[in-house]
């Protein structure tokens, strides 16, 4: 069982349950630069490789599951406290249907995830583009495959909130450790990556169209996938060097932008 530590919070009333529920909302996750992971698989993943403010339990968790006991050790070695929360109180923190009982309450990695300097930041990584993905378990699901997929660096233009529960529990992990650029302009970090001799392909249909697995691919290539409904911006479009469309059978017209991405960047990971 858990030592309780320096607190056992009971009350929903209580200014921490009250501000680590509110975490559910962008406004208070911009405000506060802090974000939840919840689970005994993300909390673990926070406390490896995240920057934790504390580790949340629920009283029972705390109580009766190992799991918890196993990360509170964890968080001890890593300094971090841990809070348990009366089950009541914890129910108000939690975002999740069926909880595990454990939260980490981590810190944004400004250093990891945003650079001010593009240039720099895109030299030597496998890249890949996400433009106007507003789906945050789109845009969680292609962070993660894009990991396996052996891309080291993405882009995100207009996309869905990186911090949202949704994505983080999609990312599962993955929003830990890849190196992410945010960026107002799309269309200018295409410009940059074709100045630094890269080719940018967009998904999609243009006036210079390839056909996945009909061309050579290179490893400084960087792929855009686009919005669900209508694909990359017309603006990127015009600024790529080629289009990549991928053949399918039947009278399926497109392929929701996860599985596109998927299936592009394992035709890189494989050559």
């Amino acid at each position: 069982m858990i030592k309780f530590g320096s607190e056992l919070i009971t009350s929903r009333t209580n200014q921490k349950t009250v501000m680590y529920g509110k975490l559910s909302e962008k406004k208070y996750r911009d405000e506060t630069g802090l974000f939840l992971a919840e689970g005994v698989k993300l909390a673990e993943e926070a406390l490896s490789c995240g920057d934790v403010e504390c580790l949340v339990s629920a009283q029972s968790a705390a109580e009766k599951n190992p799991n918890a006991e196993k990360l509170a050790a964890l968080a001890g070695e890593r300094g971090v406290n841990v809070i348990v929360f009366g089950d009541s109180a914890f129910a108000k923190i939690s975002t999740e249907k069926a909880p595990q009982g454990i939260i980490a309450v981590a810190r944004r990695m400004k250093s990891l995830h945003v650079s001010e300097e593009f240039e720099g930041w895109q030299k030597g990584r496998r890249l890949l583009m996400l433009d106007e993905i507003r789906d945050p378990g789109n845009l969680g699901t292609i962070l993660r495959s894009a990991e396996a997929m052996g891309i080291t660096g993405v882009i995100l233009s207009s996309c869905a909130d990186l911090y949202s529960e949704k994505t983080v529990r999609a990312a599962m992990g993955t929003l830990f450790r890849m190196p992410v650029y945010l960026t107002q302009s799309g269309a200018d970090c295409v410009r940059s990556m074709k100045k630094s001799g890269r080719r940018v392909i967009s998904a999609g249909l243009g006036e210079h169209t390839l056909t996945l697995g009909q061309y050579e691919t290179d490893k400084s290539d960087c792929v855009i996938i686009g919005n669900e409904g209508h694909g990359v911006s017309a603006e990127i479009l015009e600024e790529s060097t080629a289009c990549v469309r991928i053949p399918m059978a039947g009278e399926t017209e497109s392929l929701n932008a996860a599985a596109a991405a998927v299936c592009i960047l394992w035709e890189y990971f494989r050559n």
